[in-house]
């Protein structure tokens, strides 16, 4: 198992490359629907469960996490990647090995570990990268074994969701569920886990009912809570703006 080493002058160069190259070269804009911590108390473990559709999610992670001030999150990573790209442990991710039968339990123990000091650990507990609109949502039962092992931590369902509308490149938008805040010892593994699913499921139908009307009719969508990054003109504005100007120039 690999584990985390947060760096944090690392953490803070990474940053800078990420909200300022990688992410605005994908997307238009970064929305936040909800809070990071809201409802959990400060001393209180936090397993962050969420869908995992895209390889942009990570980074949307760490960047959600710069921009809340909170510095030692911590996120499991499937082991094959991370010993391909190392420098995520100086970002607060740590491995998982998820090729057999038992092959993860020193990441469960690790993770355990983690919120045993009240960390903010999240997890992907579909286990790969599955299509946005895959349904029902698989999850692995990981998050229901920590959660009897760990049994005041608070869950908070995130969902990610990625929209191609209007514009040349798409807009990505996270939304922060409501902590569930239950006795997890006095319940069966296999309730905890429909309980889990269907949260994260329903959430992320919601969300994708937000997208899906907000590119429908924009005016009537919601604003978010943040607005994680916005960067400049897409192509399409661009060429609008350039078109305009001409037009009053005649």
């Amino acid at each position: 198992m690999i584990p985390a080493e947060h760096s944090p002058a690392f953490r803070a160069l990474f940053d800078l490359y990420n909200r300022r190259y990688l992410l605005p070269r994908a997307f238009r804009r970064i929305d936040l629907y909800g809070s990071l911590d809201a409802g959990v108390e400060r001393d209180r473990p936090i397993l962050y469960i969420a869908n995992h559709s895209s390889w942009w999610d990570g980074l949307l992670l760490f960047h959600l996490w710069r921009r809340s001030g909170e510095d030692r999150h911590y996120v499991m990573m499937d082991e094959e990647q991370l010993a391909k790209y190392r420098f995520f442990r100086k970002l607060g991710a740590y491995s998982v090995d998820k090729s057999g039968p038992g092959a993860s339990r020193s990441s469960l123990r690790y993770t355990e570990g983690l919120l045993g000091q009240s960390s903010r650990v999240w997890l992907f507990p579909q286990g790969d990268i599955r299509h946005l609109e895959s349904r029902p949502l698989a999850l692995r039962r990981g998050a229901a074994h920590l959660l009897r092992r760990v049994p005041h931590a608070a869950v908070v369902p995130v969902t990610f969701y990625y929209t191609q509308g209007l514009h040349s490149k798409p807009e990505a938008s996270l939304e922060i569920g409501r902590p569930l805040l239950e006795d997890w010892a006095a319940s069966d593994r296999e309730d905890v886990m429909a309980l889990l699913q269907g949260k994260l499921q329903r959430q992320l139908d919601r969300h994708r009912e937000r997208e899906i009307a907000a590119v429908d009719d924009p005016a009537s969508a919601p604003r978010p809570d943040r607005e994680l990054l916005r960067t400049g003109l897409s192509v399409n504005e661009k060429f609008d703006r350039a078109r305009g100007g001409r037009r009053a120039a005649h």
